[in-house]
């Protein structure tokens, strides 16, 4: 992670003294490394314009990221507790950002008035910790189907349908306003950000080598909690300057104008050329001011991702790396692993291409703690996000992490709910998109198929990039096309007792034929976007989905028709194709295969990485592991499964806290109706002794570790977000 801090023009000459000071502001990301060979008019440099064009210059070298200029983590300064992440959201799409402007959320108190039906007052007191001389106070009504009024008298202002808006501040009516008398229905949903004023904003680097042709790629934005009718134009400049240089260069400029510009009210697009300056250290500085000094208005200026190019070195690896994960698909339901019914046809003609593991299991029983898996390489009992309220540990590493800082660009596209990314998923995105509709049901894989080709489409062919997509197509509720009747026959349905959950079946299979169609829609047409023996994609599911087999519906329990899942791997001409593995793997063991092949250094995981099991090596490991929610079904106490190649142990707490253990053989049980204990045979004592280690570790609390909760007693979701998860049946 970098930590930047906000400097002004006064700092520049001192910080430009000496390298020492500079280094107090910030640290940097590791050099990734360059080819040295420059192209034949490298040395040319063009006079630094007063005022660039708001468009990406075309990049006319294989490029690589070198260096980030922004972390993974959060950026902190501006007083003693005021603290921004380091991600930011403008028009939906999450990127990583620093900025000089700081803000403090709090959440004013609010009561009645008297002799006023239906009103309150809500009084904004500053933290004393803050010196801050603008705010923004918003208010939503807790119905956003309820217009509010819009209020002269009290200077508030209607933004949409929905929402009350203020700036308080020098040269503002309000500034003095410390209560604002609002109607009673929006006080829950009141907050007031206090924003630093600063006319202008400076983010300084430590200092940079850089022999050979470089440049720098960002998007530049104006976050919307200051944007009004009287919101100031920004400029965006970046300069450049040794430590013996008497003034900066100025190597790039340009205007924001959201409110009277459209083009401007999202991410925009910037690269440009950094100069030579051979083995010399340099320095970069990027500033955002008003474009008239003397606005008053605040604003909340931001740069997204800034990234030094290099040209690319010789890489062994895919130029595309492709994860999709195909949401509570389970392995059993699809023709490809079995099912007698034709639910994947498309998806057993893409086998002849790539390699399926017969055997692949998730660690989690719900979506959260498993994608967690899926995107750091540990279990649960590592990586500790299973709940609602927890968040990803800030010193653990992510896939696209390790695929950013070996050169990728990564952007993912995901439909949100339990994917949050405030929960860690967005760390090592440049580009995070969360597809927050909950109008047409759970699951939209159509349209987010369609954001991840659109986005692929705009990347050069010549520099690398890491897809993550994430559907909820066949998720409860299970609303497939007509069509899909043609496949499986019309649908049956009887009333017998049991019969709701084999009609359920059968809408979920169905689901999953219109999957397969998309599915395959989604590979041919990213086939015509960039060569296929250029891309590896790996395909998956977070967990399966059951159907009363042992008493239940959806997915609570750790049997086979969760736990077990798909997964795929495809890169022609490097994975077998045809090819099926039956060694047990699991949803950790992604994260170690995708950045071995990819070239990208390992990182500490629970996984192994599985490039010799498809050169026919054998996995030094006779186990995964896994545990479930907490849930009704499961009377609120934990359980936990360890599964091998023929034998499966599962452990639940009883009332008193103590674990029992039952094993299942399956090489004669496949279904799993006939549980034993672990003293039956040497391998489930085996077997059961390795799932006690794992529940020893997954319980084992740390220290200043609050207690979980289950999502369905979290109060602390958005109510959008609580609509979704309630949509997709985690909450009632």
């Amino acid at each position: 992670m970098t930590d930047v801090q906000p400097i002004g023009r006064r700092a520049r000459i001192a910080i430009r003294v000496t390298r020492a000071a500079i280094l107090g502001f910030a640290t940097f990301c590791v050099l990734v490394g360059c080819t040295p060979e420059a192209p034949p008019d490298a040395g040319k440099k063009a006079p630094p314009p007063d005022e660039a064009p708001v468009v990406a210059a075309p990049t006319p070298l294989p490029l690589v990221p070198a260096i980030h200029l922004v972390g993974s983590q959060f950026i902190t300064g501006g007083g003693p507790g005021v603290e921004r992440r380091a991600y930011i959201e403008i028009d939906g799409v999450i990127r990583p950002v620093f900025s000089g402007a700081r803000e403090f959320v709090v959440q004013p108190e609010c009561i009645p008035v008297p002799d006023e039906d239906g009103l309150v007052e809500c009084t904004m007191t500053q933290p004393e910790k803050l010196t801050a001389e603008y705010s923004v106070v918003e208010a939503m009504p807790t119905s956003v189907s309820e217009s509010p009024p819009h209020s002269e008298e009290h200077g508030t202002q209607s933004k949409g349908e929905s929402v009350l808006r203020m700036i308080t501040g020098p040269g503002h009516p309000n500034a003095k306003t410390e209560v604002l008398r609002l109607p009673a229905a929006m006080a829950g949903v009141f907050t007031r950000r206090f924003i630093h004023s600063l006319p202008q904003r400076a983010v300084l680097t430590p200092e940079v080598v850089l022999p050979g042709p470089a440049r720098i790629r960002s998007w530049i934005g104006i976050e919307k909690e200051t944007l009004g009718p009287d919101s100031p134009k920004v400029a965006f400049e970046v300069s450049v300057f040794r430590k013996d240089d008497d003034e900066p260069t100025r190597i790039f400029r340009t205007v924001l104008d959201p409110v009277r510009n459209p083009d401007h009210r999202g991410w925009v697009p910037i690269e440009f050329d950094l100069p030579e300056f051979g083995t010399d250290a340099f320095y970069i500085l990027f500033e955002t001011q008003r474009a008239d000094p003397d606005d008053p208005t605040p604003t909340l200026p931001v740069w997204g991702n800034p990234t030094v190019l290099r040209p690319a070195e010789p890489h062994d690896g895919p130029k595309r790396v492709v994860l999709i994960s195909l949401d509570t698909l389970r392995a059993r339901s699809m023709s490809i692993y079995g099912n007698d019914r034709p639910t994947t046809p498309l998806f057993e003609k893409l086998l002849t291409e790539g390699t399926l593991f017969e055997n692949a299991f998730t660690t989690f029983s719900n979506t959260l703690g498993s994608h967690m898996s899926m995107m750091t390489g540990l279990y649960p009992a590592s990586h500790r996000v299973s709940a609602a309220t927890r968040h990803l540990d800030r010193a653990i590493p992510t896939l696209a992490m390790g695929l950013r800082d070996a050169g990728y660009e990564t952007a993912a596209f995901t439909e949100n709910a339990l994917l949050r990314a405030d929960a860690g998923f967005q760390r090592g995105f440049v580009y995070y998109h969360e597809n927050s509709g909950i109008e047409d049901g759970a699951g939209d894989a159509e349209g987010t198929f369609q954001r991840a080709l659109d986005y692929a489409k705009t990347k050069p062919l010549s520099e690398r990039l890491f897809l993550f997509v994430h559907t909820y197509e066949v998720h409860s509720p299970y609303e497939p096309p007509e069509y899909t009747d043609d496949e499986l026959g019309p649908l049956v349905w009887e009333e017998a007792p049991g019969a709701r959950a084999f009609t359920l079946r059968g809408q979920y299979e169905r689901e999953i034929v219109h999957l397969d169609r998309l599915l395959a829609d989604f590979l041919s047409e990213l086939a015509t976007i960039a060569p296929t023996d250029e891309t590896l994609v790996v395909i998956t599911s977070d967990h399966g989905e059951e159907f009363m087999e042992h008493g239940s519906i959806l997915h609570l329990q750790l049997y086979d028709e969760v736990m077990k899942i798909p997964m795929f791997m495809r890169w022609p001409g490097q994975i077998p194709a045809g090819l099926r593995i039956e060694t047990p793997v699991s949803l950790v063991d992604i994260v170690p295969t995708v950045l071995q092949i990819a070239g990208a250094p390992p990182t500490t995981t629970d996984g192994v990485s599985l490039v010799p099991v498809l050169e026919g090596a054998q996995i030094a490991r006779n186990a995964v592991f896994g545990q479930s929610a907490l849930s009704s079904t499961n009377q609120g106490r934990p359980q936990f499964v360890a599964r091998a190649a023929n034998a499966k142990c599962i452990s639940r707490e009883d009332e008193e806290g103590q674990h029992a253990i039952e094993c299942f053989d399956l090489a004669t049980d496949p279904l799993e109706t006939a549980g034993r204990p672990p003293s039956d045979t040497p391998e489930f004592a085996d077997l059961g002794a390795q799932l006690e280690g794992y529940v020893r570790r997954a319980t084992r609390r740390l220290d200043g570790e609050a207690e979980e909760r289950e999502i369905e007693a979290d109060d602390e979701i958005d109510p959008a977000r609580r609509e979704k998860l309630r949509v997709l049946g985690y909450i009632e």
